[in-house]
């Protein structure tokens, strides 16, 4: 009889994203042989209760755990889900004492201190379509499995992480097209608007705050782009037809990226979807962004952090302000929606360097802009190693959230030099003034946590990236502004209490 494994959701964020990695381990670990199930916790009013039930009936013999953040990455809220994660974890056990093992994208940035803190028994670093069946494989038969790479665990002595080195992760290629039938997609994307497709892994930049190499490796592998058109083609079958490209960054080359549009367009999917990406300022040459636009692609998010050129080289962004203006121009030449995502308060930021940027976001003029203060200091990341050398601890004015007691930063510490003023944020707001491109310093509005304005706009048919819908509710509200009568009168200025959160309100989780 085929051992059963219950892969256990425990993110509740809100609007609701769809587990990705337990769609994508499926298929390896039936072929295993094992049996699967999925207990969805992210609906859940009552984790325990459903934890009970679940077992009455599936009766699981390894329960899988997926953390897909620790914190909500958000500097004015600093708020964690490790004690809520702790919880669901120690329900697990009481229910059924069998192996825990832990994974996904938030468990891999510290994986051994989140395996003690948690109490799981084994934890998988990074991908686990090949880990993970070879780690219940050895169990099963009584082998060890210390050889496999990337696999934590406990004994005697301690937890213990096996090496991973950079040609250990298994090539996509092999793993072919994934099938999306163990996670309710459908009710998915009537809840989170969108759904999530891979066409790669791995980022081989090296931006001083980014956990994405530690998540997914520094080694860039691409998936076959016809895998990933049947992938999106089965779940159009199913009525989702909105896709957000889970890549690292989406143009770390051109070839792929064309050669996925042109998939696309040649299996007959680009007038049934729509997608949108994540991607750098270059490269985004012309023929990128209409082979994008021609294959159903309706908008792009700019992770451009500064426009300062000191900041840049700082931040060791691969690209210079010329280029976040040439990739702002040739968004708007192809139609497609953009998004330019500042980040401030890296270690070097000024009053100038932060006044630099905003003033050449302005001038270049983008459809939109996100603004965030503080920078979420992650470990195993050179802001960690250049905040220690600057000293980690609460004598550091520069620091800010969870400082005391909490050395490896499993909970958020954010960095905001005091160079930018008494008050950073109310520095930057006072730069952006009131200029309806930008979203706002740290908007509530813009945090993806319990985000009430989204869950509203999408329960009533929205659906896209979170950035574009939350553009609609603004224009929409804006047009009903101005037909009673209350005109904006510039780019730069207007009714400084124009708003839609007279209508949306938000609720922050705290």
């Amino acid at each position: 009889m085929a051992k059963r494994v219950t892969f256990v959701n425990t993110n509740q964020i809100k609007p609701a994203i769809a587990p990705i990695a337990f769609d994508y381990l499926s298929a390896p670990m039936e072929r295993a042989g094992f049996e699967l199930n999925l207990l969805d916790l992210c609906f859940s009013d009552d984790c325990e209760a459903a934890i009970a039930e679940h077992c009455r009936t599936a009766a699981p013999d390894y329960w899988g755990v997926t953390l897909r953040n620790t914190d909500d990455v958000y500097f004015s809220s600093g708020y964690s889900f490790l004690d809520r994660i702790r919880d669901i974890v120690a329900m697990l056990r009481r229910a059924r004492a069998v192996p825990i093992v832990m994974g996904g994208a938030g468990y891999s940035v510290m994986p051994e201190k989140l395996l003690a803190y948690l109490d799981a028994d084994f934890g998988i670093v990074r991908e686990g379509e090949f880990s993970f069946p070879e780690l219940l494989t050895c169990l099963e038969e009584g082998r060890s499995f210390t050889h496999i790479p990337g696999l934590v665990y406990r004994d005697t002595a301690g937890v213990h992480v096996t090496p991973l080195a950079p040609n250990t992760c298994g090539p996509l290629a092999s793993i072919g097209p994934h099938k999306r039938e163990l996670v309710n997609n459908p009710h998915y994307f009537a809840k989170g608007g969108q759904i999530g497709i891979e066409t790669k892994r791995g980022c081989n930049r090296s931006c001083i705050y980014c956990v994405e190499p530690l998540i997914k490796g520094r080694s860039v592998r691409m998936r076959e782009p016809d895998d990933v058109v049947a992938e999106m083609a089965s779940l159009e079958e199913r009525g989702v037809n909105v896709f957000h490209i889970n890549d690292s960054e989406f143009n770390l080359s051109v070839a792929h990226p064309m050669a996925l549009c042109a998939a696309i367009i040649r299996h007959g999917l680009a007038g049934k979807i729509q997608w949108y990406a994540y991607g750098m300022p270059r490269p985004f040459p012309d023929e990128l962004a209409a082979a994008m636009k021609a294959a159903g692609c309706v908008g792009m998010n700019f992770g451009v952090d500064t426009a300062s050129e000191t900041m840049l080289k700082i931040l060791r962004r691969t690209f210079g302000a010329h280029d976040i203006e040439h990739a702002v121009n040739t968004a708007k030449r192809h139609g497609l929606e953009h998004i330019i995502e500042l980040l401030f308060g890296a270690p070097g930021e000024t009053q100038e360097t932060a006044r630099e940027t905003i003033e050449f976001i302005k001038r270049v003029d983008p459809e939109r802009v996100s603004v965030t203060v503080g920078l979420r200091i992650f470990p195993g990341t050179e802001l960690e190693q250049m905040i220690r050398r600057e000293g980690l601890h609460a004598g550091n004015p520069n620091l800010h959230g969870h400082i005391e007691g909490n050395d490896d930063l499993l909970h958020p510490v954010f960095y905001l030099p005091t160079a930018l003023g008494p008050d950073p944020q109310q520095f930057i707001a006072d730069l952006i003034g009131n200029d309806r491109r930008f979203f706002g310093t740290n908007a509530s509005l813009f945090n993806y946590n319990a985000n009430d304005a989204l869950v509203e706009a999408i329960a009533q048919g929205e659906r896209g990236a979170y950035w574009s819908i939350l553009n609609r509710i603004e224009k929409r509200f804006e047009a009903a502004h101005n037909a009673r009568g209350c005109h904006r009168t510039s780019a730069d200025g207007g009714d400084p209490d124009w708003s839609p959160i007279e209508i949306l309100p938000i609720e922050q989780s705290a």
